[in-house]
């Protein structure tokens, strides 16, 4: 009998400690680290693929049949709108200029004699009408000849590059016939798809990067120039054209690049994501409030947005300056007071942590070899 009641005792002992150490550690505050909630900048980040192609690209013919006569261009040259390429046989067609034009000036010097002499009265209206109208003709068949003479000389449409040369003096060719490809790669169109989910974010104007296996390192930046005005039924995505600017002329067309879209930029306010709370469909956050000169914790309901670096963009539910409790929310109570601790007082060791990390990744690097 003497065993059990000491033990009896023993136990009711222990029951009466555990208890009071219980009631201590629910009295005093739990100790917790904070956050301020602050503004950020969030913004959508969109990640496709796609291929350039040239600001503008045309093949390069003729209207008119015969041998070249001269060509005045090469492989890759760099050419100005307007530079002549490439000129036919010209003798023909010269002569027929050469025809109209006097045929035009003989109706002009006929038409001024006539007109001289009807205000003289010394020939009749109707014989001025028919000179006026034989010269109107010989000014369109004059027109007429030296545009099919332009015809036979081939000129740049525009700045721009050259690619292979496909004809040579003296060969023949036919309208249609390709003589070279000409490019304007000052500035790059970059098509590529995204999801229409994220077709309310895109207007033009909004500022993308690309990147290309071919210049590792290097970013170019451009702008969105047009959407597409129909979202493709299979993939559920729609098409978008960016425009890349190309003064060094590095972008080449057909480059396979990635691209990263930054669509609605704005400014919220944010909260680290391990103050996060969730309760089913529901968020909460516990925030150190001041309340009778101490702190005591407050759950508050919260609608977030995007995650962004390990930030979570709050929507509603918390003002800026607001405290959310980041560490310590396991200890913690609604309406229980809290003691706010230091981060800063946690840097050397979390340095330190990492120096013993470092030393030992190498270790087991060397072990590796």
């Amino acid at each position: 009998m003497n065993m059990l009641n000491r033990f009896a005792s023993l136990f009711v002992s222990a029951l009466l400690f555990s208890g009071l150490v219980a009631n201590a550690q629910r009295n005093s505050p739990a100790s917790v680290f904070v956050e301020p909630v602050q503004e950020r900048h969030f913004s959508m980040r969109i990640e496709a693929l796609g291929t350039l192609e040239p600001n503008e690209q045309v093949d390069l013919t003729l209207n008119a049949a015969d041998r070249v006569r001269a060509i005045y261009f090469d492989d890759g040259d760099r050419v100005h709108q307007g530079k002549t390429l490439l000129s036919l046989a010209q003798r023909e067609q010269v002569a027929l200029v050469e025809a109209a034009e006097a045929t035009y000036d003989e109706a002009r010097r006929q038409q001024e004699r006539l007109a001289r002499l009807a205000e003289q009265q010394a020939v009749s209206q109707s014989e001025l009408d028919q000179a006026n109208r034989n010269l109107d003709s010989a000014a369109a068949q004059l027109r007429a000849v030296q545009s099919r003479q332009r015809d036979r000389v081939l000129v740049a449409p525009f700045d721009g590059v050259l690619g292979f040369r496909m004809v040579s003096v003296g060969s023949y060719v036919q309208p249609g016939d390709v003589v070279a490809r000409l490019i304007d790669d000052s500035e790059m169109n970059l098509d590529f798809s995204v999801p229409s989910t994220f077709l309310r974010t895109l207007e033009k104007g909004t500022a993308i990067e690309a990147r290309s296996d071919d210049f590792p390192g290097e970013t170019f930046e451009g702008t969105v120039a047009s959407i597409d005005n129909a979202i493709d039924p299979v993939t559920r995505s729609v098409r978008v054209r960016a425009t890349l600017p190309n003064p060094d002329r590095l972008l080449i067309a057909g480059m396979f690049v990635q691209v990263t879209l930054v669509a609605d930029p704005r400014v919220s306010l944010s909260i680290p994501e391990e103050a996060v709370q969730p309760v089913g469909p529901r968020t909460f956050v516990f925030v150190a409030a001041e309340e009778g000169g101490e702190r005591v914790a407050r759950r508050k309901e919260v609608t977030l947005g995007l995650r962004q670096a390990g930030q979570v963009e709050v929507l509603s539910g918390l003002v800026e300056g607001e405290e959310v409790i980041t560490e310590g929310v396991i200890r913690v109570r609604e309406g229980g007071a809290v003691s706010i601790r230091d981060k800063s007082m946690l840097e050397p060791q979390a340095v330190s942590g990492k120096k013993r990390s470092g030393s030992s990744s190498g270790s087991s690097s060397s072990a590796g070899r």
